[in-house]
């Protein structure tokens, strides 16, 4: 009961933003009750342009300390301007003021940081998974009870480790409809059963240093065994993050063929699965 009128609390704060205009900036923070008692912040972004009907909405889940990483919300505003209604999450729930700055994840003493934060998180997926997936389950839940979110349309995209728990948390949960696979892989893959998965997009390159690219083509082929509806996409020469990092200091995303292309092609799924097929 307590969860469920949280949940109705930040769907009405939502609701207000939007009506008082208060969104304009077209993002916001909030923080939503996790199962385990703990809170979840969460980065949710609007379109530009304005809400005039229920959105589609896409789940950005991110590996620790993503959420503060610049070029996560870039891509987040981005995708929110062609009509959805995007959350950018971390899983893991890591505490905030242990992620590197954002001008320090990348490089030096907060690449080091980064890579202890991920090793914590993962010695504890070696134990369950089940609090990294109630995660992702109070994001739906919180989506669900959102009056400008249809709550029969919501896909899940995760990034890197999250990848991997989208896949074994759409197996439980009917009302995600699509999946946006975007480099994944070993260790740490959670069990999936690829016969229950919705439409999935997946992403790789082939010179990933963090997950080999066989986990691309692997998952592929057993979509294609199943008889999933699936879409992969494989960029030569392309390290782990290709869809998104660039530069900041001297690029945009415009800058980088790469990004361009692979977000058409996300827009170009996501409006087929999550707008088209649902009508």
């Amino acid at each position: 009961m307590r969860s469920g009128l949280g949940l109705t609390i930040a769907a009405c704060l939502t609701l207000l933003l939007v009506w008082t205009g208060a969104a304009r900036a077209t993002s916001f923070r909030l923080e939503i009750g996790h199962p385990d008692g703990s809170r979840l912040p969460i980065y949710c972004y609007l379109p530009q342009q304005g809400v005039r009907s229920p959105l589609a909405a896409v789940i950005c889940a991110v590996g620790v300390g993503g959420t503060q990483i610049p070029q996560y919300q870039v891509f987040c505003q981005a995708l929110a301007n062609r009509n959805f209604f995007v959350v950018l999450m971390d899983p893991s729930n890591y505490p905030e003021w242990l992620a590197p700055s954002p001008q320090s994840w990348d490089k030096g003493t907060g690449y080091c940081l980064g890579g202890i934060n991920q090793a914590v998180v993962a010695a504890r997926l070696l134990f369950t998974d089940e609090w990294y997936l109630e995660s992702i389950r109070a994001v739906v839940n919180y989506l669900c009870a959102s009056p400008i979110v249809d709550s029969q349309r919501i896909a899940l995209s995760g990034f890197s480790q999250p990848a991997n728990a989208a896949l074994t948390y759409a197996c439980r949960d009917p009302r995600i409809k699509a999946i946006v696979w975007n480099y994944g892989g070993s260790p740490w893959i959670t069990p999936y059963d690829a016969r229950k998965l919705p439409p999935v997009l997946i992403f790789h390159g082939t010179d990933d240093e963090v997950y080999d690219v066989k986990y691309a083509t692997n998952l592929a082929a057993e979509l294609g065994a199943a008889q999933r509806d699936y879409e992969v996409y494989i960029y030569p020469g392309q390290k782990h993050q290709f869809n998104m990092y660039y530069d900041m200091s001297k690029e945009t995303p415009a800058d980088r063929p790469v990004i361009r292309h692979s977000f058409e092609i996300l827009i170009s799924f996501l409006y087929r699965k999550l707008y088209y097929c649902l009508r």
